[in-house]
């Protein structure tokens, strides 16, 4: 919702083991500690876009072993929630925040299955639960269509959100922290998340972090910065430095920072540059394959 550089705030978040990840696709990921941020790149003025000549391969499935601990958010925690209601912990509200009542009912739990006493919910625990002990995904395939730039997308290669999602030319629209430096694109919580150029993750935060929540700045090799929050994850393996291509899974729509209590959605930044924002509505609606 909010466009401004986030300040410090963590919170720790919901962990996930990738079993198999040849290529991440969306899934709960692993909290890393606090991102330093790099000195911003020297100016470099924005070129015509071109097609992208060939399509990145097709990522493998991934799956990953759900683990939940206090700091998680979102349905698998009400799953878990409900469930502990259902074996008499009342006390715990369903609510998709796992907090205090919920770690002490899943902490109870565990004493009762014998099971070393974490607090933390792992896979072994879900399946006795009954419930979703892992996530499977598969990133998207880009095609040369969904990769090409086209008349009028000066900067994106292609739409970063993959799924059913609305948007609106909301850019500059009054926001209490000031004019909102992005559009905002609603989509249900854990929709994908691509890279609408290749480049470099500059900086990110797995631990909600201010604003923007859990976020991701890329850069691509023109200079360019897009920024990405509120999101619900990263995709395993990333990390500040990583390069992606465009079209890669690097997260997924959630509502973390100060869009708690609001629709799920992605806030999205255009930064020529690395300067100030640029509406980024009119690109998004060239390379938004709905749109066409």
């Amino acid at each position: 919702m909010r466009g401004r550089r986030p300040a410090a705030l963590s919170l720790p978040g919901l962990v996930v083991l990738a079993l198999a990840a040849p290529t991440p696709a969306f899934a709960f990921d692993i909290p890393s500690g606090d991102p330093s941020a790099p000195a911003s790149p020297a100016p470099v003025a924005p070129v015509a876009p071109s097609t992208v000549a060939a399509s990145p391969a097709a990522a493998a499935p991934t799956t990953v072993a759900v683990r939940l601990r206090p700091g998680a958010r979102g349905r698998l925690v009400r799953d878990l929630q409900r469930e502990l209601r259902r074996r008499g912990y009342r006390g715990v509200r369903v609510d998709g925040a796992y907090g205090r009542a919920t770690k002490a009912a899943v902490r109870s739990l565990q004493r009762r299955f014998k099971y070393r006493v974490t607090g933390i919910a792992d896979p072994r625990f879900l399946r006795r639960m009954g419930l979703q002990a892992t996530v499977t995904a598969a990133a998207p395939t880009p095609t040369p269509a969904t990769l090409a730039s086209p008349t009028g997308a000066r900067y994106l290669q292609t739409f970063p959100v993959v799924g059913s999602y609305t948007y609106s030319n909301d850019y500059g629209a009054p926001r209490h922290q000031g004019r909102h430096e992005g559009n905002d694109i609603i989509a249900k919580e854990g929709t994908p998340v691509v890279a609408v150029a290749g480049g470099t993750i500059t900086r990110m935060t797995r631990v909600e972090k201010g604003l923007g929540g859990i976020y991701i700045w890329l850069q691509d090799g023109r200079g360019n910065e897009y920024y990405y929050a509120h999101l619900s994850m990263i995709s395993p393996g990333l990390r500040d430095g990583s390069r992606v291509v465009v079209g890669q899974v690097i997260g997924a729509v959630g509502q973390t920072g100060d869009a708690r209590g609001t629709v799920d959605h992605l806030h999205f930044e255009i930064r020529p540059a690395g300067g100030g924002t640029t509406n980024p509505y009119t690109d998004l609606r060239a390379v938004d394959p709905k749109a066409r």
